[in-house]
């Protein structure tokens, strides 16, 4: 019986998307958790995301960014290159959100602002009431 865990941490690296034959769409995340004595160590957990999940990761974490999530926890045992056992903690079917992200988004109007001011046509006007959600 499998047992769930919620966590926050930081991801230590971006996301990568993997697409199987079958099409189904698994990223991972590697994330640092760190207890709440500020000296001891911080573990690293795996997170499996699939399909939709996967893919919000691909397009919207990143590195440095800390997230919450929470899902089922599987120890994974493996053999390293030098022969040595290992283990990881993974927590799969795991739901994610973004709590902080490692770096301050710009905002719509300031990117097309920005975009407008470096193309060589002519300058485009931002309306601040024009729905321009890509959504």
């Amino acid at each position: 019986m499998a047992f769930t865990a919620s966590l926050t941490g930081n991801i230590g690296r971006d996301p990568e998307l993997k697409t199987f034959n079958s099409g189904s769409q698994k990223a991972e995340l590697t994330v640092a958790v760190r207890q709440q004595d500020k000296d001891a160590e911080a573990f690293w957990v795996q997170i499996d995301l699939w399909n939709k999940s996967a893919e919000y990761a691909v397009n919207y974490l990143k590195k440095g960014d800390t997230v919450y999530a929470e899902g089922a926890v599987k120890e994974e045992r493996f053999q390293r290159r030098n022969g040595e056992a290992g283990h990881k903690i993974v927590l799969q079917y795991a739901r994610v959100e973004l709590m902080k992200s490692a770096e301050p988004k710009q905002s719509v109007y300031a990117a097309q602002a920005t975009t407008a001011s470096t193309s060589t046509s002519a300058p485009r006007t931002v309306d601040p009431t024009e729905d321009i959600i890509p959504f």
